[in-house]
């Protein structure tokens, strides 16, 4: 999609923003027009760094903060809402981005800690609800409003060992749903995206971890019929054109950034 500053006079908060992803999909709306809410919560400084970019970037013709909020407490996301407000005066566009997977290596129904369960449903599925919770009545009230969670391929395919995130991606898909069936009458837009295997620092640090990284990144190259990972900005991209008006009779909808990879089926990972 061509950035012709298509987000001009509009107020966007992406969670999980101060890397990744979230923070390609700040650079590029914040480029499209539109003032920027940085959310994370252990990298504020990275958060705050971004800000700072985007607003020597811009000067005086968009405006970017960063937050502190941990999304699985409600008081600290009913705040970071309170905030976006209280600075912009409105909010026009909410990504879920922030999302985490276990610490610990047995993500499965059996072996699964209690608190590991928790923390990755906490995060990735009830902190977007708790964003959407405060964010919804000042999209009712100004009569407009896009909401873009970012989910996961593995929200939509099963894997091994992963219970605990496929569960919350899974969850995060048809939340999407039925918001959108909710609440379009209100001219609210929800949507998903699904991002495969993107080149970021957590897939990194998954590479890393593995005996030999090089083998594993060509094993998970060769998933996709486009025979590559993707970059942070294909995600990006797509989220941009979600939030502008130019998807505006698109709601609900499930979109795959991924390669191709689920066209395959379901597959086990490494």
């Amino acid at each position: 999609m061509e950035n012709k500053k298509v987000l001009i006079g509009k107020t966007a908060l992406i969670t999980g923003a101060s890397s990744g992803i979230g923070k390609a999909i700040a650079e590029l709306f914040a480029e499209a027009g539109s003032n920027v809410v940085i959310n994370a919560n252990k990298n504020l400084s990275g958060a705050e760094k971004l800000a700072s970019t985007i607003n020597e970037k811009y000067g005086n013709q968009v405006k970017a903060i960063a937050i502190k909020a941990d999304l699985s407490v409600n008081c600290q996301v009913k705040n970071l809402i309170l905030k976006t407000v209280e600075v912009f005066g409105s909010i026009d566009i909410l990504v879920n981005n922030s999302g985490t997977g276990t610490l610990n290596s047995n993500d499965n129904a059996i072996d699964i800690l209690e608190e590991d369960w928790d923390l990755v449903l906490d995060v990735n599925l009830k902190g977007a609800l708790l964003t959407i919770k405060y964010a919804l009545p000042f999209m009712i009230k100004k009569g407009a409003g896009s909401i873009i969670n970012i989910s996961s391929i593995r929200g939509l395919l099963g894997a091994t060992n992963l219970v605990s995130y496929c569960s919350s991606k899974g969850g995060m898909v048809l939340l999407t749903k039925q918001l959108a069936v909710e609440y379009g009458i209100k001219n609210i837009r929800v949507n998903c995206i699904c991002p495969g295997f993107i080149e970021t620092e957590m897939f990194k640090n998954y590479l890393n971890k593995q005996k030999d990284p090089s083998k594993a990144l060509k094993i998970f190259q060769d998933m996709a019929p486009l025979k590559r990972i993707g970059k942070p900005s294909e995600v990006a991209n797509v989220a941009l054109f979600l939030a502008s008006e130019e998807a505006s009779f698109i709601t609900g909808a499930v979109i795959t950034v991924d390669g191709g990879y689920t066209v395959f089926g379901p597959r086990n990972i490494i």
